[in-house]
């Protein structure tokens, strides 16, 4: 009988609910339990290995070694020291802990108990190998986690290793990208069918259409063929839960998701990324080519384009997904008022029928773009509020004074 342990998918707050329906749809024996800034479920060892590779919404996997009541940094030390290290990973490994949450003993600040928790894993290792194991706090082989809630601590060890929105796939440095697993929670929420065409008229380095091809191509989101990543769970001990799992066979299912074309390779949505910067679109299509099989990223359209020339594809209906440049880029956290207007004499125009979705951290961003804002979602961009604001183009669409609408706003570029 395969051990079942309890499991955290971290995210970002206000996306618990994304993660919680991809989980599902990955494993539908998982019966999730939403918390803040993740999601709680039981599941083996191979599920979580299966879903490091599959999920595209969650940032990393946490297993949880111990969930307990402290109140002194005594306490936390020995419940620290309680967990039987070894069956996880052996002295020779380096490790990190990280601390965080609210509610700390008295006596008991973060940075403390992360040097309380590390002290109990080297005596423990110490006592019961006669060695311990050495700090890294740049690049750890094995990573802690520990969670305050009110004198209540979770002592997590991470199986993820890199977070999950590290593909892989980014070919250059670019700045103020978006994270690619906040890309993907963002489309899910538009309730995208895999259909309908997606344009991004300021693509950034691409991350929306990538995001949104590997979806609609069913691809496994940490999986690339041509450079496989690792995962921390490759490093546990053979005693840990993880030592019975067929990595080769999960490996094996991701690589032929990558080389068989889908059922609607035929019918494949159309994608679009437009951007004024021509660095910015030879970027974008070095990603795609990086991050997709050529099947899939032969089939998306990139062009330099300024906004002002943005013209209407031959469909009725689709999505126009955006996260325009602000910050370092355009000089402060507000969209300039040039950008607005064109957006909006552009879509109210040009797009009748289909719907825009625009991320941004602009409180006022409903009476800049003159629509009213049909759906305002507050997510996390880093340590950025921002919202997902959704305008439905109607013919005639206009902003109506009478109707209140409280902005939403997002961040960087894609």
């Amino acid at each position: 009988m395969k051990t079942l342990l309890p499991v955290i998918a971290i995210c970002p707050r206000g996306l618990e609910q994304v993660v919680a329906n991809e989980l599902v749809s990955l494993s539908h024996h998982i019966k999730p339990q939403l918390k803040k800034g993740g999601v709680f479920f039981i599941a083996s060892a191979t599920d979580v290995c299966m879903l490091n590779l599959w999920a595209r919404t969650p940032t990393r996997f946490l297993i949880q070694l111990i969930r307990t009541q402290v109140k002194s940094a005594r306490e936390l030390f020995n419940c620290s020291k309680k967990i039987n290290w070894k069956e996880w990973f052996l002295p020779k490994r380096t490790i990190k802990v990280d601390v965080n949450g609210r509610g700390f003993p008295k006596d008991v600040s973060l940075r403390y108990a992360s040097l309380v928790v590390k002290d109990a894993i080297c005596d423990s290792f110490r006592d019961d190998c006669g060695t311990r194991p050495s700090i890294d706090t740049n690049s750890p082989d094995i990573r802690v986690w520990v969670n305050f809630d009110n004198n209540l601590v979770t002592i997590s060890i991470d199986s993820t290793g890199q977070p999950l929105y590290k593909r892989g796939w980014r070919a250059d440095d670019f700045i103020a990208p978006l994270k690619e697993n906040l890309a993907a929670s963002l489309i899910k929420l538009t309730g995208w069918d895999k259909k309908a065409p997606i344009i991004d008229p300021m693509c950034g380095s691409g991350t929306f259409i990538i995001e949104a091809a590997g979806i609609a191509a069913n691809l496994p989101a940490n999986f690339i063929l041509s450079k496989k990543r690792a995962f921390a769970y490759q490093l546990f001990a053979n005693s840990s839960p993880f030592s019975d799992v067929d990595i080769g066979e999960i490996l094996m299912d991701a690589e032929k998701a990558w080389k068989t074309p889908t059922d609607n390779s035929f019918t494949f949505p159309t994608f679009l990324g437009f951007d004024v910067l021509k660095d910015n679109v030879v970027t974008a299509k070095k990603n795609a080519a990086i991050a997709l099989p050529s099947y899939v990223a032969d089939k998306i359209f990139w062009d330099v384009k300024p906004l002002y020339s943005l013209t209407r594809p031959n469909f009725d209906s689709g999505l126009i997904l955006t996260n325009p440049p602000y910050g370092k880029r355009m000089g402060s956290l507000t969209l300039t008022k040039e950008l607005m207007v064109n957006l909006s004499s552009i879509l109210k125009t040009k797009f009748t029928g289909w719907t825009f979705w625009l991320l941004t951290p602009e409180k006022n961003i409903v009476s800049k773009i003159k629509l009213r804002a049909s759906e305002k979602i507050i997510v996390k961009n880093g340590d950025i509020d921002c919202f997902w604001v959704r305008f439905n183009i109607f013919e005639g669409s206009k902003f109506r004074k009478g109707k209140k609408d409280a902005n939403i706003g997002q961040s960087k570029s894609s």
